[in-house]
């Protein structure tokens, strides 16, 4: 084994950024010294073109990470005493961001067979405080996706004063063929706020990158709250080579694909149930607590992402990574079973 872990536990991509990305920051190294541009728009540019479908400019904010896209959202959007709408398990930021402005979070489950939300509980939910509803589209850490027809049913039966923020940051790895085209919806100017990411597909979450897809009303009142100077020379750059790279996608968004293939049929094998997923990771139930799994799998150089930070005390979400890291924690996870089955057999003499 490696002596260093297998990082299986943020969703990273294992191939790293493109060549492409790493050359153009090579080139860029000398001008450190100097102040980046004092606006993005020759990424926005970069951006529109690279997304057509009528996406302008004018459509396009970028942020330091979707992290921070969420808390300009809410500082827009939320006053104390309004509401918000998540649907766990979920990304936590979604939470984290509206609490800090005042505004009540209220939770509508997941449908806890398969995952998907559940839109007429979310109708019932709404009420006349209600301004943002948070969609994790594929949803972390459940891998499940927000459909087409479902995304219309809301967009039809909310209310006006409510706007959807669908968190599309593993957006590339989809491959159901029900997903909505959420950016030609914000151009049609639908009331949605559409987040994607440089940090998973294009293996930048070192340099935090994120982008925000919405109508020009909504990405001028995000703008108003950007810092002077919001993204390094290193970050722009990063992110316009990186979307010139699309062959270094398809690798990637390829061997995600055949990393949860090798984890499924595992899975199978091990008579473990696990959840079908459109990201790149894989979330999984175990007889183990969540936690205990977690760190013994921490103990033989392989972390994973326990459940228990979602409320799922006995599943743990892992990423696809190279085939040598999916071998190392398949072989540890059944070794960990085989151990646990065995106690169980004991004590229970």
């Amino acid at each position: 084994m490696s002596n260093t872990p297998y990082r299986l536990h943020y969703n990273e991509n294992p191939l790293g950024p493109s060549p492409l990305v790493l050359d153009r920051i090579r080139t860029h190294l000398a001008g450190l010294s100097f102040y980046p541009p004092r606006d993005d728009e020759a990424l926005r540019n970069r951006l529109a073109e690279f997304c057509g479908r009528g996406v302008t400019p004018a459509h396009l904010f970028t942020s330091y990470s979707g992290s921070e896209a969420l808390d300009l959202i809410a500082r827009v959007f939320l006053a104390p005493g309004d509401e918000v709408i998540v649907c766990g398990p979920t990304f936590h930021v979604y939470e984290r961001t509206a609490s800090r402005q005042g505004a009540k979070v209220v939770d509508v489950p997941l449908d806890h067979e398969d995952y998907s939300v559940r839109v007429d509980a979310v109708m019932e939910a709404v009420t006349a405080r209600t301004r943002l509803v948070y969609l994790g589209n594929p949803n972390n850490p459940t891998g499940s996706i927000v459909t087409r027809d479902d995304m219309d049913r809301l967009y039809r039966d909310l209310p006006g004063s409510v706007t959807l923020v669908s968190d599309e940051v593993y957006h590339q790895f989809v491959t159901r063929p029900d997903y909505p085209d959420s950016p030609a919806d914000a151009v049609a100017g639908r009331n949605v706020i559409v987040l994607h990411s440089f940090s998973k597909v294009y293996g930048l979450a070192g340099l935090r990158v994120g982008v925000v897809i919405s109508r020009p009303d909504i990405i001028e009142r995000l703008a108003e709250l950007r810092r002077t100077f919001h993204l390094g020379s290193l970050e722009m750059e990063a992110a316009a080579a990186a979307i010139g790279d699309q062959d270094h996608v398809a690798q990637s968004v390829a061997l995600a694909e055949r990393g949860k293939q090798t984890l499924y049929a595992a899975f199978d094998r091990l008579g473990v149930a696990c959840w079908p997923s459109e990201g790149n990771f894989v979330l999984f139930r175990t007889p183990v607590p969540a936690d205990e799994l977690t760190a013994r799998l921490a103990e033989r150089g392989i972390l994973v992402g326990s459940g228990s930070r979602f409320g799922l005390t006995h599943s743990i979400r892992v990423s696809a990574g190279l085939p040598e890291a999916n071998e190392a924690f398949l072989s540890a996870l059944e070794q960990i079973l085989i151990d646990h089955r065995q106690t169980v057999a004991t004590e229970g003499r």
